[in-house]
């Protein structure tokens, strides 16, 4: 163990930014939150994977080299994608760590100083903290991603992405030589994935301070995006079947998530047929599963009004399939 933490002050840290189609002024914004960091033995990698369309392309480039000499800029002849970028990044990079920010996003200025101090520890491959995400559309903030989970915590990531945006981590670049980089066969959830893939080898660690400012606005993002999304998570669903497979709660999260854009994008035959399977998971999350149904029937969250004639419905979809022996039951449900 090293817990000399000011060896950590000599080693180089490479910031990968990603940018595709973005104003100048925005992705300045992301490149200044490097430039401004406490921590000053960095090199910043900007790989501009705009379409050749996008008529600001030269304007972004001007804007960008200008603000500092120390900037390597990447331009893609033909747009390969964030995570095809940032492998891209990875491999100019020479840091002994790795920190990604996407090109709307922007970090406080201790970030990697205050991740760094986390790595006293050499084993641990990655430090991660809250999120503050900046509504632009209704002008608040709020922070997520609170849970303080360190070390082996393959398990419960597997629930829940609680290291969330590619923004928010400080990695260490030997642990992504051992794992691999970003899977491209992945069309979303590519730095879900990675995260579980660090997760399965190596420790974590969490420290307790929002350093990343995550801007949430009307931009199409892939997270929006159904389609990408749910092949996203049934190729992870797919992939970690060993571990989803053998436990029902992970199997039951994992797959009731996917029920909304079921409905969006095949319609309610198959986001119904995708809640029976998960009823028959999990039959005691009584108003977890009311809220879905009701989102399938009726297309909105389920309010107090209509929870009890819901539940009364969903009891008796339940004891249907209790008397033909369908539901394995570990406790009796009360619908009053």
């Amino acid at each position: 163990m090293n817990t000399d933490n000011n060896q950590n002050d000599k080693k180089l840290v490479s910031a990968i930014i990603t940018t595709h189609d973005r104003k100048p002024e925005t992705v300045l914004r992301a490149v200044n939150s490097v430039l401004n960091q406490t921590y000053s033995n960095m090199e910043i990698i900007v790989v501009d994977d705009s379409s050749p369309s996008f008529r600001r392309r030269f304007d972004v480039k001007q804007s960008v080299c200008g603000a500092s000499d120390k900037i390597f800029y990447i331009v893609n002849e033909f747009s390969l994608g964030a995570c095809a970028s940032r492998n891209k990044g990875l491999s100019s990079a020479s840091g002994y760590y790795v920190a990604f920010l996407d090109d709307d996003d922007e970090w406080l200025p201790n970030k990697i100083e205050e991740q760094l101090k986390e790595f006293s520890d050499d084993s641990i491959a990655l430090v991660y903290n809250p999120i503050i995400v900046v509504d632009e559309e209704n002008c608040c903030e709020r922070i997520i991603n609170t849970e303080s989970e360190s070390g082996y915590i393959f398990r419960k990531l597997l629930k829940s992405n609680i290291i969330g945006s590619t923004s928010n981590p400080l990695i260490k670049k030997s642990c992504l030589e051992t794992i691999g980089n970003f899977d491209l066969q992945f069309e979303s959830c590519q730095d879900y994935d990675l995260w579980l893939r660090l997760a399965l080898r190596f420790p974590v660690q969490y420290i307790e301070l929002p350093l990343l400012r995550y801007h949430n606005h009307s931009d199409i993002r892939i997270s929006l995006d159904s389609e990408k999304l749910i092949s996203g998570h049934e190729r992870l669903n797919l992939k970690y079947a060993d571990y989803i497979n053998n436990d029902n709660d992970t199997w039951y999260i994992s797959h009731s998530f996917l029920i909304p854009h079921y409905l969006k994008k095949y319609g309610r035959k198959k986001a119904f047929a995708l809640w029976i399977s998960c009823v028959k998971k999990r039959p005691v999350k009584l108003f977890r599963n009311i809220d879905l149904l009701n989102y399938i029937v009726f297309g909105f969250n389920s309010y107090k009004v209509l929870r009890k004639p819901l539940a009364r419905l969903y009891c008796g979809i339940r004891d249907k399939y209790r008397t033909i022996g369908k539901f394995r039951h570990t406790r009796e449900i009360s619908c009053r």
